[in-house]
């Protein structure tokens, strides 16, 4: 297995992909806007890459959840499940294979 530089930030599409879901799971399912989640993200991409690397290790749900403060359904956990494949990035939610 392949170990990421921590040197080396993350692909955009990775990056984008994981904020697209944030974004998606506040509209969605909590129907709240996305104004805190994109100043998280301008924070969060300030920081050295390995910081960067830690923090996108978290899943977009529970950070979703988190700005919200309410929680998802299980019927939603289903639907981000099959968002996070719609994706079809290699490795991107540790769902390949």
């Amino acid at each position: 297995m392949a170990v990421k530089d921590p040197n080396v930030p993350l692909s955009r599409p990775h990056v984008e992909a994981y904020w697209d879901l944030v974004r998606r799971c506040l509209t969605d399912f909590f129907s709240e806007p996305t104004d805190e989640a994109e100043k998280l993200q301008r924070d969060i991409e300030n920081l050295p890459y390995a910081r960067q690397d830690v923090f996108y290790h978290g899943d977009p749900l529970d950070l979703a959840e988190g700005l919200a403060d309410k929680r998802a359904t299980e019927s939603q956990h289903a639907q981000f499940l099959q968002m996070v494949r719609a994706y079809r990035l290699p490795g991107f939610g540790g769902l390949d294979g």
